[in-house]
């Protein structure tokens, strides 16, 4: 019999638990990762059952000196003692002991010798006390309530001290004495409150508190000696999973939303997103600090609690009123009192913040400034010209120093201190303006009137004030929603209400002097990029240029997308097809990355560190853009309103106007971010998997490319005994359920190699793959995209390569309405055509799976299955020879085979290959059987068919050749089976992944390596003498 091995995986953390001060212990399917959080690293790892996911481990030091660790490990009906050394990190694997019915909690208790023995509560209210090193039981205690459980918790040093918290099916946590030794315990105290089931039970570490988390969202903790909820928390959008007591005032939650929240005084202190869905586990160090968390997506990641800023209420920030009458103030024209109800109330009108005051201007024309020093007024000027009733104010954003203000007569002010320089700029109102500072008392001004025109100008303080270009407009009715100009003031960047980023390069442009902005010269589009964030606003730019010259600008937009670009002097090979060259450079789209899920108004940069200004229901975060953190969360008026954020030499200062009131607060920059001690890969189902054998830095390396339901493109690379995440991109708007290669050259690493996608929205799409040897080795760059045929609620279910050229590639792709296309590839110029379509009443059901295979005599076939079970021949060698036209249109393929009723049901899997002149196919259907047919291949013809009804116990999802005639085969009863020509069993194996929905074979050495996908990803290996 063949034997497949697990080698690499990377499943749902499901558990997780501090051994030490520094080592943390986390389960991945039926292996335990060892982490050092001081270090950052993976110390090591160990199998502890045969296919059976953990889901609970309890440590506990085993000697006076803590050299060593002995930690319970339990899963299913299984559990185990495992010792870890402390100094060295070497596990010592223990004996796999079974009970009778599924463990939902585990603990230390110390018998009546004082020896440690393990108790196990079980999942029809019982608990047994076993010995930790034979796991003959000691005593067992049935509660006298049997009701089946989703949680328990154990509590108690000793035998005679042991307490149990159980929660149930029926919304109800009981806690009963399990130290009465074979005999039914009755039920102490019936905590009743929930409104679902109860998914997670914690006693708090006095014991005279029980935390319980619920189907209904909420955490409740419960009060023992007074039997009620002293307090309910709700704020998770989800189920909650679990919670944890970190210290006296803080709790810890995690839920189905993939959020952790922490609790404190009966409020959220804090929101920690880790990842899309699902945080299964959470753990608290013993210094009542750090938290870590075991993700969904297969992320560990650790924490420290209370490390950010987080606001929840309005009167937590400080408040500044504008001065009453009563306030002696040198302003002898001010006679309205800001309070009272007249029509002529004086309110602000804008504001400008620096680390210490407030310039504010009022609806009146006053400009003020407000010392947070002192909490004292000053006037900087009094009823000045055509402010009253109008004004547009920006402030300088990293020092916060200078202070534009845009006036209805077309005139900007910057002011300085109690300093005032004016410029007329415009003929008509200034609509929108910014102020960004050069150098030392040198400022770029960009300024659009109401009209749309653009001026950009150059102040120097104390000296001039210069316009140094109109800036041209490609569209009339262009609107600047931002803008940017580099520190060596050669390239403005400006981002549009409608989506799009535009570049000018001023170059050797000479500013002109004087302030007649009609004779200033035009500078012109150097490049752009269309819809950079769809529709939505490019609320963001900034743009940096290195050294060396090299430009990088990043945007963001009202999609909470961030995009990073590079300006290049030519277009490059790998070059998107969004690109736009107007001038002599090209925008180069380098990375894009989802922020949050509101919208994103500034982008700032502090010591290096990308941070984004996003607001999202009515809250103010700053979110570290490359750490996807969230740095600063506080309440404020929303995003429409008057709001500023500025950076300090101490951290950042917030300001924004609620009613007619300024509120600020100032926030240090804590390094909060949580620590990622393993990278996830998806918390939803990967739907396709694709192995790639690429030269990067002289080695080769066989890589997975994974796709699914979240949309993502992710490049796993597996050596070395660790799984690591390579890339990840996002270009699909919805689920990906396929991805082929196109190995059409040499693996040699100046090469070029392509991978398509497809899935729904009928969107096809080609990738080039770029190898290099630096820090990011493998990149995927979006090469072309396949346009839609017909409709875009119509999916691609499957696609296969048919010939494989360069310049010249074809692809068949199978599509939900039963249709079949046949594309033509140019990797050339990056196009996409349709050559030709199978009508939808050929197939007449959904076209599941789709196959290929040349003929010894040169011929080019296509295989597709279809959701009744029958498949499909067809011919496209005349396409590819090129003796059809395909530039006519409704150019149809022809059927050549049909062979029904191969599956009672879906054809959901196909692949074939030559053997001899026959063609052999294999496929697997929803009815659970595989089939092997084979076709001759000079009249297609079936020769014979050979099946297995029984092959597995559910849908099958995957089959693949093997060699020699074998075939493996991957279903979702979670069995991965190895079969001969005869459809005879030769191997099994059991994947811990849920739900599989990929399969694929590669070879690495002398071995295969089957790579299985679904809710997690797994690997096995098989070697060929097998």
């Amino acid at each position: 019999m063949t034997r497949l091995v697990p080698q690499y995986r990377r499943l749902p953390a499901t558990a997780i638990a501090f051994l030490s001060d520094n080592l943390l212990a986390t389960a991945n399917g039926s292996t335990i990762d060892i982490y050092d959080v001081r270090l950052k690293t993976s110390v090591g790892s160990c199998n502890v059952f045969d296919s059976v996911r953990i889901h609970g481990i309890v440590a506990r030091l085993c000697d006076a000196d803590s050299r060593s660790v002995e930690f319970l490990v339990f899963g299913s009906k299984q559990w185990t003692v495992i010792r870890i050394h402390l100094d060295s990190a070497r596990v010592e694997p223990g004996t796999v002991f079974y009970v009778d019915d599924w463990i939902k909690a585990g603990h230390w208790v110390q018998d009546d010798k004082q020896a440690w023995q393990v108790a196990l509560a079980l999942a029809h209210n019982q608990v047994l006390v076993m010995d930790s090193t034979h796991g003959n039981c000691i005593y067992n205690v049935q509660c006298a309530e049997r009701c089946i459980l989703y949680a328990a918790a154990l509590y108690g040093d000793t035998l005679q001290t042991l307490v149990v918290a159980a929660g149930t099916v029926f919304n109800k946590v009981l806690v009963w004495d399990a130290w009465t030794k074979d005999t039914e315990a009755q039920v102490r105290v019936q905590l009743s409150g929930h409104e679902g089931v109860v998914f997670g039970v914690r006693f708090g570490k006095n014991g005279r508190r029980i935390m319980s988390t619920s189907d209904d969202r909420s955490v409740r903790v419960w009060n023992l000696d007074e039997k009620i909820a002293e307090t309910v928390f709700y704020g998770h959008g989800a189920r909650v999973w679990s919670c944890v007591e970190v210290d006296g005032d803080r709790l810890v939650s995690a839920a189905e939303d993939g959020t952790c929240r922490v609790w404190r005084n009966g409020e959220t202190e804090d929101v920690w997103r880790l990842c899309p869905k699902n945080v299964w586990a959470v753990a608290a160090h013993c210094d009542g600090r750090m938290v870590a968390a075991a993700c969904g997506d297969g992320a560990v990641c650790v924490w420290t609690v209370g490390g950010r800023q987080r606001i929840e209420r309005i009167d937590e920030l400080d408040t500044i009123a504008l001065p009453g009458p009563e306030q002696a103030l040198n302003w002898p024209d001010r006679d309205i009192d800001p309070g009272s109800d007249s029509k002529e109330r004086e309110f602000i009108r804008g504001f400008a913040l620096t680390w210490d005051s407030a310039l504010v201007v009022t609806n009146h024309g006053h400009i003020l400034r407000h010392s947070t020093l002192n909490n004292s007024w000053g006037v900087v000027a009094a009823k000045y010209g055509a402010l009253s009733g109008y004004a547009m104010v920006a402030a300088e954003s990293k020092a916060g120093n200078v202070a534009a203000i845009g006036m209805r007569d077309g005139t900007v002010l910057l002011v300085c201190g109690n300093s005032i320089r004016s410029a007329q700029l415009h003929t008509c109102s200034v609509q929108w303006l910014t102020v960004t500072q050069r150098s030392d008392n040198v400022y770029d001004v960009i300024t659009v009137d109401n009209s749309g025109d653009i001026v950009w100008s150059l102040v120097t303080w104390d000296a001039s004030w210069q316009a140094v270009a109109c800036i041209e407009r490609p569209t009339a009715g262009m609107r600047v929603a931002s803008a940017a100009v580099s520190h060596d003031g050669q390239w403005l960047v400006i981002g549009t209400v409608t989506g799009s980023v535009y570049v000018y390069k001023h170059g050797d442009v000479k500013t002109i002097n004087g302030l007649d902005a009609e004779t200033a010269t035009l500078l012109q589009v150097a490049c752009k990029w269309p819809q950079a964030h769809g529709r939505h606003t490019v609320s963001a730019v900034s743009v940096d240029v290195d050294v060396v010259g090299n430009v990088r600008i990043v945007s963001g937009g009202r999609d909470g997308w961030v995009r990073t670009f590079n300006v290049l002097d030519s277009v490059p090979a790998d070059a998107a097809p969004d690109a736009v060259c107007v001038g002599d450079v090209v925008l180069h789209c380098t990375s894009r990355v989802k922020v949050t899920r509101g919208w994103i108004e500034q982008l700032l940069c502090v010591d290096g560190q990308l941070l984004a200004v996003t607001f999202f229901r009515k809250r103010l975060e700053l979110v570290d853009v490359e750490a996807a953190h969230i740095v600063v969360s506080t309440v404020c008026a929303g995003g429409a309103k008057l709001w500023q954020v500025v950076v300090g030499s101490a951290g950042v200062r917030i300001g924004f106007v609620k009613s007619g009131l300024l509120r600020t607060v100032c926030v240090p920059l804590s390094q909060s971010a949580p620590i990622v001690l393993a990278t996830g890969i998806s918390a939803t189902d990967i739907r396709a998997v694709c192995a790639i054998d690429v030269q990067v830095g002289g080695r080769q390396l066989c890589v997975a490319l994974l796709g699914g339901e979240d949309g993502h493109i992710r490049i796993i690379k597996c050596s070395d005994m660790q799984l690591d995440v390579l890339a990840n991109v996002r270009r699909h708007r919805s689920v990906i359920r396929c991805i082929q290669s196109i190995p059409s050259i040499s693996l040699d690493s100046d090469a070029s190699r392509f991978v398509l996608s497809a899935g729904a929205g009928s969107e096809l799409r080609c990738w080039r793959l770029n190898a290099s040897s630096g820090d990011d080795p493998l990149a995927l760059v979006d090469w072309a995209l396949a346009p839609v045929l017909d409709d875009r609620d119509i999916r691609i279910m499957d696609i296969a390569v048919v010939h494989r050229e360069l310049s010249n590639v074809w692809i068949v792709a199978a599509y939900s309405d039963a249709s079949v296309a046949l594309w033509r590839l140019d990797t050339d110029h990056q196009t996409f055509s349709c050559a030709a379509r199978a009508a939808s009443d050929i197939h007449a059901h959904c076209v599941l799976s789709a196959a290929s295979v040349k003929t010894n005599d040169g011929r080019y076939l296509v295989l597709t299955g279809a959701s009744d079970g029958q498949i499909i021949v067809w011919d496209v060698s005349m396409f590819i020879a090129g003796t059809v036209d395909v530039a006519k249109p409704n150019v149809a393929l022809q059927a050549v085979l049909k062979i029904p009723h191969v599956h009672q049901s879906g054809v959901n899997t196909l692949c074939a290959h030559m053997d001899g002149v026959d063609i052999v196919v294999a496929s697997g259907g929803d009815d659970c059987s595989i089939s092997l047919i084979r076709i001759g291949s000079t009249l297609p013809s079936v020769q014979s068919v050979t099946r297995n009804e029984l092959a597995h116990a559910s849908a099958i999802q995957g089959v693949a050749f093997l060699g020699g005639g074998s075939i493996c085969s991957v279903s979702t009863d979670q069995r991965v089976a190895v079969w001969n020509q005869h459809l005879e069993l030769q191997g099994m194996a059991i994947t811990l992944v849920s739900d599989p929905s990929a399969l694929e074979v590669s070879t690495i050495g002398d071995d295969l390596q089957i790579m299985v996908a679904g809710i997690g990803f797994e690997t096995f290996t098989m070697s060929r003498s097998c």
